[in-house]
């Protein structure tokens, strides 16, 4: 358990530090007016923060602001290229990853493909790999990475760095982590890869407005992260957001977790699948019969004018619509964001399903907004980035911090 650090002069001083540094970083360009109406700290304390940041070169000036009259306010910017950033997301059969600056921008993008059948010590190894790759490429040292940031599918305990069950993986108590600690020695961060999507939703999205919302994932898997006061809410043992293991039909089919009828057994990759041998029969001549169906797959087909593809498309409406009035039910969210590849194909179901999802508890009385994301799978290696850039910024309450703040 981190221990909280002695509250004294220098917790106060690196507290007003960290509230100085992240106005900047969140609102720059701006001006010492805007940032003291924003701290409330003191002119004199403010304007010794600011020369220390300077000086450090976290914090850069940048021209002047435009005059209202008077003389012209110098604007403060961030340094996004203090230091660097990776961001990794573990698929089923290859890597990807971003090299970033310290705003989760991605410099450099590269994937990795492997078998998958692939071992976790081979994986392991590509990852090590090409961090040294972009350390060599950019010709810096472990010393500029603030960290390294994993997104992975399934049950992940951030705490300890240990993913506990990812069916898709294979995996059962897998630790990556420690071996990337040692031998960079650098702080690892790694979460389920929905909640690291979140961390970019919030950075970059939906979490400019609202400090309330959900994410739900359509894909592979079905999963969903929670947004609460402006925070990931992770659960006791990191395994909130496994939505997809809700159970809409008691009789329904077996799934990988040992109950019957999850609603990812009716909305997976893997269920579009079973669902299309259900309805091969009628439709002998589809172009999907013999296939392997993804969402990808099947948004092809559906703008080939294939019928049973619109069929598939209807069920997928179906089943979503169950699940987003679940978690209307639920949770009273005031958005629910849609994300994953199953959007690639969205304009066969999404209104559909938004409709149906009307039909809940709150009707009448309280309308959730329910939309798709506007970041795109970047945001999957960018909110992985983000674990170890947030880290670096967050208010230095604990002694084992790993901040830029108390520098």
């Amino acid at each position: 358990m981190n221990k909280l650090r002695k509250a004294d002069k220098s917790l106060i001083k690196d507290l007003n530090r960290s509230t100085v540094i992240n106005a900047i970083r969140r609102k720059g360009p701006i001006s010492r007016t805007e940032i003291a109406q924003q701290t409330k700290l003191g002119q004199s304390t403010m304007t010794k923060i600011i020369d220390e940041l300077i000086t450090l070169d976290l914090v850069h000036e940048k021209g002047e602001a435009n005059s209202t009259g008077g003389r012209k306010a110098i604007l403060l910017e961030f340094n996004n290229l203090f230091a660097y950033a990776i961001g990794i997301k573990i698929m089923q059969d290859h890597l990807i990853f971003a090299f970033t600056d310290l705003q989760a921008n991605i410099i450099d993008k590269r994937e990795i493909f492997y078998e998958s059948s692939s071992n976790t010590s081979l994986i392991i190894n590509l990852m090590i790999d090409t961090i040294y790759e972009f350390l060599n490429d950019f010709h810096i040292e472990t010393k500029n990475l603030v960290g390294i940031g994993i997104a992975v599918s399934g049950l992940v305990n951030s705490k300890t760095g240990m993913v506990l069950r990812s069916p898709l993986l294979d995996w059962d108590h897998i630790d990556i982590s420690q071996p990337i600690k040692e031998e960079f020695s650098l702080p690892v961060f790694i979460d389920n890869d929905v909640n690291a999507y979140m961390l970019a939703e919030l950075e970059f999205g939906y979490g400019k407005t609202s400090n309330q919302f959900i994410c739900i994932s359509l894909g592979d898997g079905i999963g969903a992260s929670f947004v609460i006061d402006n925070k990931v809410y992770k659960g006791e043992y990191g395994g909130a957001g496994e939505f997809g293991h809700t159970v809409i039909n008691v009789d329904g089919r077996p799934c990988h977790c040992g109950q019957y009828g999850c609603l990812e057994t009716y909305l997976s990759n893997r269920a579009l699948n079973l669902n299309a041998q259900e309805f091969s029969a009628r439709y002998p001549k589809s172009i999907l019969n013999g296939q392997n169906i993804n969402y990808e797959t099947l948004t092809l087909a559906a703008r080939e004018k294939d019928e049973m593809a619109f069929v598939l498309f209807e069920q997928v409406s179906k089943y979503l619509s169950v699940g987003l009035i679940n978690a209307i039910n639920s949770f009273n969210p005031k958005t629910i964001v849609l994300i994953g590849e199953a959007l690639v194909g969205k304009e066969f179901f999404i209104n559909e399903s938004i409709e149906r999802a009307k039909e809940n508890f709150f009707r009448g009385s309280i309308e959730t907004k329910i939309v798709t994301s506007n970041l795109g799978n970047d945001a999957w290696v960018q909110g992985a980035a983000l674990q170890a850039i947030d880290m670096v910024f967050q208010p230095p309450i604990y002694e084992e911090a790993n901040s830029l703040i108390s520098m």
